[in-house]
């Protein structure tokens, strides 16, 4: 699940963010899906002007996984090789 601030118009966004995620964690873009937005979760979202969102979104959707990656880093090197992203996540849920 990936949530954003942007506003899909029409200009492939949530696709864009969706694929970002899915590279950086290595996983198939089937897996990853876009939340709408909501006030709850971006109180202010700028505007979805040329393409701005995509990079804002993006950008902002690959520093996060680059966080949660380093984050679960030491999660994986406790599992066997190979491990799945979501062994790995489920792991460090009940860990936390």
């Amino acid at each position: 699940l990936v949530s954003h601030g942007g506003t899909e118009m029409g200009q492939g966004l949530h696709t864009k963010v969706c694929q970002v995620a899915a590279q950086a964690f290595g996983i198939p873009l089937d897996d990853v899906y876009v939340d709408d937005s909501s006030t709850d979760k971006v109180a202010n979202t700028l505007p979805s002007a040329a393409s701005m969102s995509t990079d804002l979104y993006g950008m902002a959707t690959l520093d996060a996984c680059r966080q949660i990656v380093k984050r679960l880093q030491p999660i994986k090197e406790s599992l066997p090789p190979g491990s799945t992203l979501k062994e790995v996540a489920k792991k460090g849920f009940f860990e936390r």
